[in-house]
């Protein structure tokens, strides 16, 4: 619907729902216009498009958005599906637990949910594994590749906040660069790859849980499931990444992850976590990674508390009101000359 009104607008619903079936297969269900109306109706009035009369739509700067950028409409889908389902079960699954909380990674009210319908084996699935057998992983990833609301690539992003990615990077030619641990498809590290093109392509390194994601020219793909208990096969890399990944995770699982990556650092090894901090601006963020993975944003007190128990300590901070904020951990005994 986005895009039919960015290129066809004004436009009825009768035409909205025209084109969309122009582009469906006959295969495939036809979109109604009652429907079509109804759901125009409820965009306009969500601020999604604008309405310009009784049965005429317009597109406006969030309809362009979303047709510009196809990973956001895939976000706006899985906040309002998994997002809303774990909001309507919350409160139920607080009352018939005592008031338990902090939620385990896969016993969170989304799984509540499942098992009062009676699905018992979703029920026991992390919310990413639920996601994945219903059908709904594929729209997840499209959602990731957007990452959110970037401001410029991960090299400028870190460089706006003060930070010497420069001095991070330099070091043995022989050693791993960095690792993008749950790097997707590979667009963190292609993007420090653009400003640093000297380095190497196995130097760069992306793991994942599975070995399925193929064809990324200029890293290195490796599988490694931070979940398991695998320890961190590359020993000694320059940098080790997390992006948007620890605060998918509850603070125990949190802390089992630091460890590992602790363990595999080297003296001159850094972490560099981005994530978003913990404030007014990212409260629904909050929500969201509560009720569908008993993680939480972070401030940072709380960073600080996980650092030391993993063995390591903050080198440097930034926050931001808006934006990928930037936390460095190093080992506390990286001065010893510890291996």
């Amino acid at each position: 619907m986005f895009s039919e009104l960015v290129h066809h607008s004004p436009a009825t619903a009768d035409e909205v729902a025209a084109a969309c079936n122009q582009a469906r297969s006959k295969s495939e269900a036809q979109l109604g216009t009652r429907l079509a109306a109804d759901t125009l109706y409820i965009m306009a009035g969500l601020g999604l498009v604008d309405r310009v009369d009784e049965d005429h739509f317009a597109a406006n700067a969030i309809t362009r958005h979303m047709d510009k950028m196809p990973s956001a409409v895939h976000g706006v889908l899985h906040f309002t599906t998994e997002g809303l389902m774990a909001g309507a079960f919350l409160m139920k699954k607080l009352e018939d637990t005592n008031f338990e909380y902090p939620f385990a990674d896969a016993d969170g009210p989304l799984q509540y949910a499942y098992r009062l319908m009676g699905e018992d084996d979703l029920a026991q699935e992390h919310t990413y594994s639920i996601m994945e057998k219903t059908g709904r992983m594929d729209s997840f990833n499209e959602f990731m590749v957007g990452k959110f609301l970037k401001f410029g690539t991960m090299p400028q992003r870190v460089q706006s906040l003060g930070y010497d990615l420069d001095a991070a990077l330099a070091g043995d030619g022989d050693s791993v660069a960095m690792v993008d641990i749950g790097g997707g498809r590979g667009e963190l590290l292609l993007e420090v790859q653009a400003a640093y093109p000297h380095l190497r392509p196995e130097s760069l390194v992306v793991q994942e849980f599975n070995a399925e994601i193929d064809n990324v020219s200029g890293v290195r793909l490796m599988e490694w499931n931070y979940k398991e208990l695998g320890e961190q096969p590359i020993k000694g890399a320059r940098v080790y990444s997390l992006q948007h990944i620890v605060h998918n995770l509850p603070d125990l699982d949190a802390v089992a992850l630091l460890q590992k990556i602790s363990r595999a650092m080297g003296p001159e090894s850094r972490l560099l976590i981005h994530e978003y901090a913990k404030n007014m601006t990212y409260t629904s963020l909050h929500a969201n990674m509560i009720a569908l993975y008993g993680g939480r944003e972070r401030s940072a007190p709380e960073w600080r508390q996980l650092a030391s128990v993993a063995g390591l300590e903050i080198t440097f901070e930034a926050y931001a009101r808006a934006g990928e904020s930037l936390v460095e951990m190093r080992r506390v005994d990286r001065d010893k000359g510890v291996p």
